[in-house]
């Protein structure tokens, strides 16, 4: 008995591997077309007719066999014409095996009409699928009970029967939906596979899977258009090996993310190309878990954005000439008032941070309305740019800072400059402009163009206002301006309270 139950067992497994080859690359649903299900009807009669072939024997009077499973088998998966077509081979076979006789008559009627009934069954929506298997698989059960009892006429005897077929039945149908199951998870597993690769080697991205280490392992067709190399040139390498070096810190970031945690990472990076040159890859990298791989592996999609970064340099480029142009004076080409506003706010919460002194000086060109008088203003606008120049050349130091404060007046800013290095400045700026020697006749300081300077320095804290700094500066230009013009002056405390309230009546 166990060897003919095993017997039944080899028989289905062989036949549903082969049936599952057959349609490996087309799944089986009420979507099928005729072709397959008169397929799926002819292969589930021809497993039928093996299984009565392979008969059970329980003992020397009792014999059944599993011919309805194939019935069943092709109801689920070809609906109500598989499972006719089936029950009429195996029908029709039964008489063509055993001849023609009052119990092949009835069974092959009985298989006809059970295909039948299973067929219509099958068209029943389950919300799972081994309620379908058990549905018909017990309509089976009792229609070959019903037959049993019709050609038998012997309750006793039915009843061993049963004994034996309904246990091997039910074990059977189970057995037989596990199976298929599985089989048709494979198949659309594989189906899968082929459907994905073929997106990866279809896609104009760079589809890729690493080792943990980085070592390429599958590497897409793209890789020719974008980097020049074949796949199989690159496989098995180690992709630090074409990276460019300053983009190495930000990778090496990425890839450990990747590595250590279940998310996603996006990175820009050069790759250097066969060719030796360098092309822009944005590549998004995930882990890739739950896969039945041994070691974890990385997924990456790479696509080329050598255009957008082209596109980004341009912008950012245009962006920072805006940008130097909306800060710029324009006549001068120094640094205009808004900008210097902002820088001096800037370098003051740095000076209160480190804890240093912070420089302003404002001068401005003595008696400057005579000279745009005597000259005109176009030759004024010269003098002016001369005198914008002098003090860009003055300036040594990167973080210093001159800009056109307004008309004739200028402002410098020196961060981390003391008073004595202040006064340098400063007496720098305006020896450089009397040595021009620019012509001012009705100048009453001297018959060139001269300077003069205030100086304010302080040591910033929490509790004052960068603005008081402007205050002092002004201050002591106006204090060089009454003491003579042509000066340098250092803002002390008496400045403020020695300026009288209708301030120089002269002009400036």
């Amino acid at each position: 008995m166990f060897l003919d139950l095993l017997n039944n067992i080899a028989i289905t497994t062989a036949f549903l591997f082969v049936a599952g080859k057959a349609f490996q690359n087309r799944p089986l649903n009420e979507d099928n077309t005729y072709k397959t299900k008169l397929m799926l009807g002819v292969g589930g009669g021809i497993l039928g007719t093996l299984l009565m072939l392979n008969s059970i024997h329980p003992n020397e009077t009792v014999i059944v066999d599993l011919r309805h499973l194939a019935m069943v088998l092709a109801g689920v998966f070809g609906g109500p014409l598989s499972a006719i077509l089936s029950a009429v081979v195996i029908g029709v076979m039964r008489i063509g095996l055993y001849g023609i006789s009052t119990a092949s008559l009835v069974a092959c009627a009985v298989t006809i009409l059970s295909g039948v009934i299973m067929g219509l069954l099958s068209l029943i929506r389950l919300p799972k699928t081994l309620y379908r298997y058990l549905l018909l698989n017990a309509f089976g059960m009792l229609a070959f009970a019903a037959t049993l009892f019709y050609l038998l006429k012997d309750t006793g005897l039915t009843t061993l029967v049963l004994s034996y077929f309904i246990p091997f039945a039910i074990g059977g149908n189970i057995f037989t939906y596990f199976l298929a199951e599985t089989l048709k998870k494979a198949n659309q597993n594989h189906r899968d596979i082929k459907y994905y690769k073929l997106l990866a080697e279809n896609s104009s991205d760079l589809i890729s899977t690493h080792f943990l280490d980085g070592r390429f392992k599958y590497v897409s067709p793209s890789s020719k258009a974008i980097l020049g190399y074949e796949p199989d040139e690159l496989i098995g390498k180690n992709p630090y090996d074409f990276y460019h070096w300053e983009d190495l810190e930000r990778i090496t970031d990425s890839h450990n993310t990747v590595k250590e945690s279940s998310e996603e990472s996006v990175v820009e990076y050069r790759f250097r190309k066969k060719d030796g040159s360098y092309v822009w890859l944005e590549t998004t990298s995930k882990r890739m878990t739950d896969l039945g791989i041994e070691k974890n592996e990385l997924i990456c999609s790479s696509r080329d954005v050598d255009l957008r970064k082209d596109l980004e340099s341009d912008l950012i480029e245009k962006n920072n000439r805006l940008k130097r142009l909306s800060n710029m004076d324009g006549l001068t080409e120094i640094f205009n008032r808004r900008y210097f506003d902002s820088m001096l706010e800037e370098e003051w919460a740095k000076a209160i941070h480190h804890k240093t002194p912070l420089t302003l000086i404002m001068f401005d060109i003595d008696y400057f309305k005579f000279y745009n008088d005597t000259y005109g203003h176009q030759q004024g606008d010269e003098c002016i740019k001369e005198i914008a120049n002098v003090g860009k050349t003055v300036l040594n130091r990167p973080h210093d800072l001159i800009a056109r404060y307004g008309g004739e007046e200028f402002a410098v800013i020196l961060p981390d400059t003391k008073e004595n290095g202040a006064l340098k400045v400063a007496e720098a700026i305006r020896k450089s402009v009397q040595v021009l020697a620019i012509p001012h006749v009705n100048s009453k300081v001297k018959p060139i163009v001269t300077v003069s300077v205030g100086v304010a320095v302080v040591e910033p804290t929490e509790d004052m206002n960068h603005l008081q700094l402007v205050v002092d500066a002004d201050e002591a230009l106006y204090t060089a301006k009454k003491n003579g013009r042509n000066q340098v002056h250092l803002y002390n405390d008496t400045d403020q309270s020695e300026r009288v309230q209708g301030e120089e009546t002269s002009v400036r």
